[in-house]
């Protein structure tokens, strides 16, 4: 398959070549190599400019790989490398350059491409071998990101991803003039120990975890922040009166008995909550001040909720 952002018939088994290029040459070139005889089919897509060739990236999945076409190697071309962060979020990039060791080959490195190469390397077995590495650094990444971002047990945003969460809300609050609310809660009585299916704080966490998230609204977000500490953060809610609400019908589910295979198990919450704008107009300020609250929870009793 080839043609001027002609990805319509890609499919998820193949690799997908995206050129950025307008040199008929390369073009022809590429054809052949994609489409040479006793190695694995390559797809083939020709785009004439970054924003065609970052939708067939896009449209490609995770089979696609772009080559930018960086040949020439004069002062013009390092005007090009501003494109290279675009397509690299739509994909790996590769840079084709004249020689791997030059200027031009070392700033698409910095911009962001996942290799380069010399047009005079360009064979079918090649190819496919820096095809296959840019995709499997790629899925690398994307696993590491997930790592980072989300918890493993929970599959819930890790307290990495909720803080950018929480930086974005307090943006749009004081953009809209809005009101919203940050709720820490803290597990005891959590078992130790393992079972077959794993350590019995984790299955507990995971149980917990799948209990809260009805309770919130799609818009809500809730993360596993600390490994036995969740944090909640109800955006638009009009009154305090709400925000009691969510926080009794947390502590009512989080407190009904687990049943992990060593028999019913209460567990204690507690509860800290702060509010946009009157307790803080940070992120820092309002997980500071929930975290105090929810200290105070701590010390005054079992499955209370208290405000900053």
């Amino acid at each position: 398959m080839s043609g001027e952002a002609d990805f319509q018939s890609m499919t998820d088994n193949e690799m997908v070549l995206v050129a950025l290029t307008g040199d008929t040459q390369l073009k022809t070139q590429l054809e052949s190599l994609c489409g040479a005889k006793d190695v694995e089919a390559v797809a083939l897509v020709v785009a004439g400019d970054p924003e065609k060739a970052a939708r067939a990236l896009g449209a490609a999945g995770t089979q696609g790989v772009g080559l930018y076409d960086l040949r020439g190697g004069g002062t013009q071309h390092h005007n090009l490398l501003a494109a290279i962060p675009t397509l690299s979020r739509n994909g790996p990039v590769i840079g084709l350059v004249d020689h791997e060791a030059s200027q031009i080959a070392q700033g698409a490195l910095a911009a962001g491409v996942t290799d380069v190469i010399a047009q005079g390397e360009l064979t079918p077995a090649m190819l496919r071998r820096v095809l296959r590495y840019a995709l499997a650094r790629k899925e690398s990444e994307r696993k590491l990101t997930r790592l980072r971002l989300f918890d493993p047990v929970t599959s819930l945003p890790t307290q990495i991803l909720f803080w950018e969460i929480l930086s974005l809300a307090v943006r749009r609050a004081k953009r809209n003039h809005d009101f919203f609310a940050i709720l820490l809660i803290d597990i005891e009585n959590l078992p130790d120990g393992h079972s077959e299916d794993g350590p019995y704080q984790d299955l507990a966490m995971n149980e917990l975890a799948q209990r809260i998230t009805p309770v919130l609204r799609g818009s809500d977000t809730v993360s596993r922040f600390e490994r036995q500490q969740l944090a909640v953060l109800a955006e638009s809610m009009p009154r305090v009166e709400d925000v009691q609400i969510v926080a009794e019908k947390i502590i009512e589910e989080l407190t009904r008995p687990l049943s992990l295979g060593i028999g019913p198990l209460s567990i204690n919450v507690a509860v800290g909550i702060s509010l946009y704008p009157t307790s803080a107009t940070g992120a820092e300020g309002l997980l500071s001040r929930a975290t105090d609250a929810m200290l105070q929870a701590r010390d005054h009793g079992a499955n209370l909720f208290v405000f900053a």
